[in-house]
């Protein structure tokens, strides 16, 4: 009892102590620092802070104002702190000589039109930056009186920041009252909800606090990381609780039935938890470093799960035991009694199949289109998103890319910028051979200007092209750009949105292979050696992923891109997790199959883990699809629905095809497994 007592003072203790240190948790929404250190991007971006600082821009679209009140506003945002410049018309044309409708046109257009105007705001510091944030807020009250639209990286990372702040706590509240009612619905007594979800808190406030020992966590992992560990670690509950019921009935004191349970349980608990941290394993060898992220944080959760499930949730059943009799309630899920003797009958038809399934599923999944960039806002539903539709049909769209080249001669800038002006979808150049006379040598002209282009060792030529968002365009237009500059320079790097994205396509496509391997790889050791099999592993994976490929080959099928990188983290969540509940039944079929033939032994397994499979399936169903329908982050959105997908797909083929399997190679698996002794090998 003074055992008992000890453990959950200290797990409170521990409890409290992570609840004091969740609101320091260091949040990042800047998906560059992800990428692998050394590509061509991210060494870019240390140059180009080095030699040129950081720098963010906002553009300004001011409907129906005069050029007088443009010029005033102009100067009033130039006196906000931390704006460095603003660029209008006047930059181009005197206009205190020449009136306005005397100049070129093509000139104008690109600043002023049908009396709106269209700025750009240049600010020290980065987008990410939380101090541009109070200069945006100055930036946005001086126009406050017009109609205005706004289109810029700050403005979108701000959003951002806004929209994962909410996220956390919409989720929660959407997610717990369905789990909850499935839990109600499900369980045996109406307190068996509220001792799961103590069990689940306990695990994620630990999980939540010790995220600050960490230098920080991205913000889509920040979001999706409590929903998750909630669903994926409500096995480890359900399995103890289950079994605690079963010994109940054969040993009336609590403390003996929480040990035998325990005991029991404890094969199944831990081969679930550790599949699913070895799912997430392979993430941590992905160049592109928000895997790691993602899976560290998930994994630190399920590993909190899984502690608290085998060392506090016994006690709490002890302590509970009258409780859960007194509050006791018929079950209202069916016994699914004639349901395990029609796929007893159906195992010669069943099995081939899933064959069938599994071949289409791997087919067709390789023919499903996706995307790289990381989408943080879901931007159709966001004013951000219409501001920049209104800006790009009236003054075109804004993709800037970076070009760092060494300081070398004037003619071979001279003569690249030339070459890329003649390529499709490229708007305009900036460099300093365009801005000034490359005949003027260099030191006569304004200091100024000459910084804003040339570094110490680097000049910085910027592009504007005409297309916008990621598409087969954009990486032929990259990959044209590359070997452009390479024509004129051996050492140079490109930075922008452009360039992100297709460094991310090769980082991950490259890890793709190794992240299906190894993740298929580490969980299938880690269920040898649970069940001290050979070929249990490999059913049991052949199962999941094929539920995974049958999940990807449904986006094909409805003509639907999605992000590769989510494609990945479902991968490994759905291949890591769901897999629990095919252990679960394999373990209590090996049980059974020690004292009964196959047709007894699979009616009796399915009956006693039915619940456990329909709930945890459901429930990480849910937790998928409460992410997918509500959160406001497309990445978020698109692993959301992939996921709640996914664990019905999984639960369907397992709740199906699995049993069958089972009964089908039984002397199979009986002949690979090295048995407790009395096991029956080959009783039929």
């Amino acid at each position: 009892m003074k055992k008992r007592v000890t453990v959950v003072i200290l797990v409170g203790f521990l409890v409290i102590l992570s609840a004091i240190f969740i609101p320091r948790v260091q949040t990042n929404y800047d998906m560059t620092q992800y990428l692998p250190i050394d590509s061509n991007t991210k060494i870019g971006l240390d140059i180009l802070e080095n030699e040129f600082g950081n720098e963010s821009s906002v553009e300004i679209l001011i409907n129906d104002i005069s050029v007088a009140n443009v010029l005033a506003i102009k100067a009033e945002i130039l006196n906000v702190n931390l704006v460095s410049s603003v660029i209008w018309l006047d930059d181009y044309v005197d206009l205190n000589v020449v009136p306005i409708e005397f100049i070129d046109p093509s000139v104008v257009s690109p600043f002023y039109q049908d009396s709106d105007a269209l700025l750009i705001v240049n600010f020290t510091g980065d987008s990410y930056q939380l101090e541009l944030t109070e200069s945006m807020e100055d930036v946005e009250d001086i126009v406050k009186n017009y109609v205005v639209q706004y289109r810029g990286d700050l403005l979108m990372n701000r959003e951002a920041r806004t929209i994962a702040s909410g996220e956390v706590t919409k989720i929660l509240f959407l997610i717990i009252p369905v789990i909850i009612i499935i839990l109600l619905f499900a369980s045996k007594t109406w307190i068996e909800p509220i001792i799961i979800l103590v069990s689940l808190g306990i695990g994620v406030a630990l999980n939540s606090g010790t995220n600050a020992l960490l230098p920080d966590v991205s913000f889509i992992t920040l979001t999706m990381a409590l929903a998750l560990q909630l669903a994926l670690s409500l096995d480890y509950s359900l399995f103890l609780i289950h079994r605690f019921y079963e010994e109940k009935e054969k040993e009336a004191d609590p403390v003996k039935a929480s040990k035998l349970a325990l005991k029991h349980a404890f094969p199944s608990i831990t081969a679930s938890a550790f599949t699913t941290i070895a799912g997430f394993s392979a993430l941590f060898l992905m160049d592109y470093r928000i895997g790691s992220d993602i899976a560290l944080v998930l994994s630190k959760g399920i590993l909190f799960s899984y502690l608290t499930a085998v060392i506090v949730l016994p006690i709490i059943l002890i302590w509970c035991d009258k409780l859960i009799t007194k509050t006791k309630h018929r079950v209202f899920l069916p016994s699914f009694k004639k349901y395990s003797i029609a796929l007893y009958k159906l195992r010669f038809i069943l099995v081939p199949i899933l064959v069938i399934i599994s071949i289409l599923g791997f087919i067709y999944q390789q023919k499903t289109e996706y995307v790289y960039g990381s989408g943080s806002l879901a931007d159709e539903t966001t004013t951000l998103y219409t501001d920049n539709q209104i800006i790009s049909e009236r003054f075109g769209s804004r993709n800037l890319s970076i070009i760092l080249v060494p300081n070398e001669t004037v003619l071979q800038e001279v003569n690249l910028v030339n070459h890329l002006l003649s390529l499709e979808n490229i708007e305009s150049v900036q460099a300093l051979v365009t801005s000034a006379d490359p005949n003027i040598p260099r030191e006569f002209l304004p200091a100024e200007l000459v910084s804003q282009f040339v570094g110490e060792s680097y000049s910085r030529i910027i592009i504007n092209t005409t297309i916008d968002g990621e598409n087969a365009e954009m990486y032929r237009l990259n990959a044209e750009i590359r070997e452009t500059v390479g024509l004129y320079y051996d050492d140079f790097y490109t930075v922008g949105m452009t360039s992100s994205v297709s460094d991310i396509k090769d980082s991950v496509l490259a890890d793709s292979a190794m992240v299906v391997i190894f993740s298929c790889l580490a969980v299938g050791f880690i269920i040898m050696l649970i069940f001290k099999s050979i070929s249990i592993p490999v059913l049991l994976v052949m199962i999941i992923q094929s539920s995974v490929w049958l999940n990807i080959s449904l986006l094909f099928a409805q003509g639907i891109q999605t992000q590769y990188i989510g494609y990945l983290v479902v991968m490994s969540i759905q291949l890591g997790a769901t897999i629990d509940y095919a252990v679960l039944l394999t373990n209590r079929y090996m049980d059974f199959r020690k004292t009964m033939n196959p047709h007894d032994s699979i009616l009796e397994a399915f009956q006693k883990s039915s619940t456990s499979i329909i709930i945890s399936a459901v429930v990480l169903s849910v937790a998928g699809f409460v992410e997918g329908f509500f959160s406001d982050i497309l990445s978020v959105t698109e692993i959301g629905l992939l996921l709640g997908k996914g664990a019905l797909i999984s639960g369907l083929l397992i709740f199906i095809f699995l049993p069958p399997s089972l009964v089908l190679f039984d002397k199979l698996i009986m002949k690979t497994t090295l048995h407790p002794k009395g096991i029956e090998k080959t009783r039929n």
